[in-house]
């Protein structure tokens, strides 16, 4: 690992990658990608990388899945072989370019050895949540499969404005003849966090026209980033190093 970057740091980052979802490692090798909607480290390559899942690994926090055929993902041994696998991959490689560009991480993921992923386990999600002190009341969990959409929260307030945003959010109009209310206890809010309480909007959506004909207001942007500053991101903490 960069002597120059602290490994908590780089540790912090990859935990915070995978909290809502697990991440496929190419989405981080042979570079972060912009799918993850995150700021890179400045100064960290393959190799810091690599050394912080290691690390992970070693102390429990995050566990890795393969669909290769002979992958250990389960010893130390094992993740280093995949890893080092991964921390090869080179950005200049002309096999993995089309047109010039660097393929993107889902048609990296495409290609042979290359299915591989990490999670949070419950150490990694409470080591995670140490530092980044996330406000679950502020969470909004957003899913949309083909024309059906769930919104959960623990915030009925804040999922009822989300839902009459919904078209500006996400592009769609919800049906309210469609629409189905329901609370649940104890409930798994992410794959690693239970909730005690939510509520949970499900219903059907259509295709729905831009509101603004240019670009949006401030005023709405201020609240749609409001809603994803629900915990410290590892850019904003004291320690990010700088570029």
């Amino acid at each position: 690992m960069d002597s120059s970057l602290p490994d908590e740091v780089i540790k912090h980052w990859l935990l915070n990658a995978a909290v809502e979802f697990e991440i496929p490692l190419t989405y981080i090798f042979p570079e972060v990608s912009q799918a993850l909607n995150v700021k890179p480290i400045p100064g960290c390559g393959s190799d810091g990388y690599a050394s912080g899942l290691v690390e992970l690994f070693d102390a429990g926090m995050i566990e890795l899945s393969s669909e290769v055929e002979g992958d250990d993902t389960r010893t130390r041994t094992g993740v280093l072989q995949i890893l080092n696998r991964f921390r090869m991959l080179s950005k200049d490689d002309a096999t993995l370019r089309g047109d010039g560009r660097l393929l993107k991480s889902y048609q990296l993921r495409r290609r042979p050895r290359m299915q591989v992923s990490f999670r949070l386990t419950a150490l990694g999600g409470e080591a995670w949540e140490r530092i980044a002190q996330p406000d679950w009341a502020r969470y909004v969990s957003v899913s949309t499969v083909s024309t059906s959409g769930d919104l959960i929260s623990a915030n009925r307030d804040l999922l009822v404005a989300y839902m009459g945003w919904y078209p500006e959010v996400n592009g769609e109009q919800i049906q309210l003849k469609t629409l189905g209310w329901q609370t649940h206890t104890n409930f798994e809010i992410v794959y690693w966090r239970r909730l005690p309480f939510v509520y949970h909007a499900s219903f059907e959506v259509q295709p729905a026209k831009a509101r603004w004909v240019s670009e949006e207001p401030n005023w709405f942007r201020d609240w749609l980033v409001s809603t994803c500053t629900w915990y410290k991101k590892p850019w904003s903490l004291l320690n990010w190093p700088t570029a």
